[in-house]
């Protein structure tokens, strides 16, 4: 058994971070089953972006005592990872959009295909994701034209369970304030606003029973006071990392994404206790070395690098 869990370590990390209390391999035994009771646990669906080089889109399956809960983002493949992971969508009831990027919502009606054909009764949607501006419709707009009357998959509404869609619009002016969107059963979801060049964005805070992940979602180093405050002494950042540091990625791509040295910054900052680095670019995945190092200046906590399928619980 200790040859396996080592195993596991040597596949899922680099053997050069040590591994984090809030990063372990799963075990079947009675004694973790009984400390991941009050557990988080986050499925990676896709870890790429908008380029097609074998990582499905950005997205993510929070589970919440065992049981898939909540979609946050649903990039291209986020689909078919479900299928492969043979994840049970039958409570996933709460659905987080960070931005409408389509390497983050293009599979959103394939996602809700899939949850109705395996419902046995009514589903009720809360979606969250950021107001509209400039060429991007605020979220609800979003969803209408993906399955409302005459959107371009109304049927789906008739193909399966009945479905209905809250959906909720986020502030994103930089300046809004950190707001609490779902408190219950000890189940506490957050947000705040970030910045994504044109884009509006937003970042998100899941805390269960004392244990907290956030995604970072994609947000240039102009947000990362808003994200340094959500992220306080989280369990878990999952933050995206689409970009070397300058000027190894092309200029413009700064106006979108953070650089490693800031995100190491931001983590020192937040106190979390381990990072996770998804939404990764080929050129990032070339030099994860240089990545690492550069986010070791200034954060010294453990640093792991998304693959699709990966499943990272948090055990307090």
């Amino acid at each position: 058994m200790k040859i396996l869990v080592l195993l596991a370590c040597a596949l899922l990390f680099s053997p050069a971070v040590r591994m984090p209390a809030a990063i372990t391999p799963r075990t079947n035994t009675p004694a973790a089953t009984a400390a991941r009771k009050h557990a988080l646990e986050v499925v990676v669906l896709g870890s790429g972006g908008p380029r097609p080089f074998g990582r499905a889109g950005s997205s993510f399956i929070v589970m919440v005592d065992g049981t898939p809960r909540i979609l946050v983002d649903a990039g291209p493949g986020a689909f078919v990872r479900i299928g492969e992971l043979q994840l049970d969508l039958e409570k996933v009831d709460t659905v987080l959009l960070t931005h409408l990027h389509i390497d983050h919502s293009g599979d959103m009606a394939a996602f809700f295909n899939a949850r109705a054909l395996n419902s046995d009764g009514p589903i009720t949607y809360r979606i969250f994701g950021p107001d509209g501006a400039g060429l991007f419709p605020k979220t609800s707009r979003f969803v209408d034209l993906l399955v409302g009357e005459g959107g371009a998959f109304a049927y789906q509404k008739t193909f399966g369970a009945d479905e209905t869609f809250a959906v909720r619009n986020l502030a994103i002016s930089l300046d809004s304030p950190r707001t609490t969107i779902v408190d219950e059963g000890g189940l506490v979801v957050e947000e705040i606003a970030t910045h994504h060049g044109d884009c509006p964005s937003v970042a998100y805070r899941i805390s269960y029973h004392g244990s907290v992940v956030v995604f970072s979602g994609d947000m240039d180093a102009s947000a990362l006071p808003n994200l340094v405050q959500l992220a306080k002494n989280a369990d878990l950042l999952v933050f995206n990392c689409a970009v070397l540091d300058p000027p190894e990625s092309p200029s413009q791509l700064y106006e979108l994404h953070t650089p490693p040295r800031k995100i190491g910054e931001a983590a020192q900052q937040s106190g979390v206790k381990s990072l996770l680095l998804s939404h990764l670019a080929p050129d990032v995945e070339g030099k994860k070395d240089e990545v690492r190092k550069s986010i070791g200046r200034s954060y010294k906590g453990p640093v792991a690098f998304a693959t699709d399928r990966l499943r990272v619980p948090i055990v307090k």
